[in-house]
């Protein structure tokens, strides 16, 4: 297995090569697509491919991390594969079904206020190749064949945003061309995703991918999956509703301009997160494994390991892009979205749990104990919504109206609550550190920021610019870098590691290097 699985770490660095080829795709469409579109297409755009997305995370209902977990731990199980392709079949059908729903006007005028009808299919399409794309891409991070994986990936993100920046400088970049350009690029990922599969299914079996199914068969995968999701049904309901209402409630209090300002906001707090998001699925394929052996103590290591390490590197962009945040919405959205500064600088902190939350809910998933997570889900659902509507609703309504800026708070708040209580029920039964853990996320963020504020002063001494000025802002980043790799060699508890562990680090580099 070990001959012809690759190591935790090879797999980690072609993901991240991968998301780094990534953050091209990000950063040219988040400095295009606002531009290109105005504030209130932009709005419209964001809010109807949300609204499609969350429906698909409704109807996955947990079965894409059952799907996950049941391959890896039996990867020669290519009837779980065929059963899985027919749930796809059927997550499209009921989201192109509520997307002709959308059509009718008055469910249109209810559902998607101010925007307009045509956007429901579209957006159908877009939400259903997204998922199915991540479906595809774990079932090869599954069979270990991450590699191959992400190579697909990075070559085709490089593709995609040149041909993005291309409809851009023809000014062809209309919303219709747009959704053109991401329907050849996601297809074609998801194509590539399935020849890996294929090609690795085929090398290891000697045969293609089964994709037939016989009765029997179905009727236990069906049993499998059904005792697996049924109590996640009630979180997947209620995660929907929450996620969904309070883009909704923005939209009908506040219109599809800060709609806009807020969609800035928050593709500029996923591009702080893609680092990190090329190691929490590896991660979570290991809980998984150790669940399998029934080892509880590996579970623990591995969070206690690298948990407190993805929270640094997601905190060292994130706390950049606050500090930082009149020049991002400058480079990204031009003078027209000069109103989303302080939601960008508020969605900074949201992927500071991301990773903390992906790993914790994956030690529930891993053991099975999805009632806690639907649990968790009603009580989240209700204050999280209690929050939105007190920041979102106007003053008439008992609400504070802050638009944009209010559900960026609401949206920061909530993650830092909830995940923190998911770290501590699952240190309930798995062996992790929860308060040092808890403590290392406090101090680490006060660092980064006032390291981050220090190089933003300094570079404005510089007599480069004001505080939106590029140079200037370059300037701050290579100075910022530097004093935090200083900072993480003179204290390696920074990233959640021991001088023993790092010595034992530098120790096996150089054994390898020799």
């Amino acid at each position: 297995m070990q001959a012809s699985t690759p190591t935790l770490a090879r797999r980690y660095a072609y993901k991240l090569l991968a998301n780094v080829a990534s953050v091209p795709v990000y950063l040219v469409m988040e400095a295009i697509l606002p531009r290109a579109l105005g504030p209130q297409m932009y709005g419209n755009y964001s809010f109807a491919t949300n609204l499609f997305q969350q429906l698909s995370g409704f109807l996955d209902m947990g079965t894409s991390t059952c799907f996950y977990n049941a391959l890896s731990r039996r990867q020669g199980e290519g009837g779980l594969i065929a059963f899985y392709v027919r749930v796809g079949l059927l997550v499209l059908c009921i989201s192109l079904a509520a997307a002709a729903l959308m059509l009718v006007p008055p469910v249109g005028n209810l559902l998607m206020p101010d925007v307009p009808g045509w956007l429901a299919p579209l957006a159908a399409v877009w939400a259903f190749l997204t998922w199915w794309g991540r479906v595809l891409r774990s079932t090869n991070d599954a069979l270990g064949e991450t590699v191959p994986s992400e190579l697909v990936r990075t070559a085709l993100s490089l593709v995609a945003v040149l041909a993005l920046g291309t409809l851009f400088w023809c000014d062809a970049l209309t919303v219709h061309s747009l959704f053109a350009q991401q329907y050849v690029m996601l297809g074609s990922t998801a194509l590539g995703y399935w020849f890996v599969t294929r090609s690795a299914w085929r090398r290891r079996f000697g045969a293609p991918v089964p994709l037939s199914l016989e009765a029997h068969a179905r009727r236990a995968y069906t049993r499998e999956f059904f005792d697996y999701s049924h109590p996640l049904f009630v979180q997947a309901l209620l995660s929907f509703a929450m996620l969904s209402m309070e883009r909704w409630l923005l939209q009908w209090f506040d219109g599809s301009a800060e709609q806009g300002f807020f969609a800035l906001s928050q593709k500029v707090s996923m591009a702080c997160f893609l680092f990190v998001s090329a190691m929490t699925p590896l991660i979570m394929r290991e809980l998984s494994i150790a669940w399998g052996r029934r080892d509880a103590a590996a579970m623990g290591r591995l969070i206690n390991r690298f948990a407190p390490l993805l929270y640094v590197v997601a905190a060292y962009f994130s706390c950049f892009t606050l500090v930082e945040g009149a020049a991002l919405v400058r480079i990204f959205g031009g003078e027209e979205f000069a109103a989303a500064i302080v939601p960008v600088q508020i969605m900074a902190l949201y992927p500071l749990h991301q990773a903390y939350g992906q790993l914790a809910g994956s030690v529930f998933h891993a053991t099975g104990r999805t009632r806690i997570l639907r649990n968790m889900a009603a009580a989240e659902c209700v204050y999280g919504l209690a929050t939105a509507w007190l920041l979102l609703a106007p003053a008439d309504l008992y609400g504070f109206h802050l638009g944009a800026t209010g559900l960026a708070c609401k949206t920061v708040f909530v993650q830092m609550l909830t995940v923190n209580l998911y770290l501590w029920l699952a240190s309930r039964f798995v062996p992790l550190h929860f308060w040092r853990n808890l403590a290392h996320q406090i101090w680490s963020l006060a660092a980064l920021l006032a390291l981050a504020w220090a190089c933003r002063e300094v570079s404005l001494l510089a007599g480069l610019g004001g505080a939106e000025s590029i140079p200037r802002f370059f300037l701050s980043g290579i100075l910022y870098t530097c004093c935090v790799a200083l900072f993480a060699a003179v204290l390696p508890a920074f990233l959640g590691l021991s001088r023993q562990e790092v010595r034992e680090l530098i120790i096996r580099f150089r054994r390898r290097k020799g």
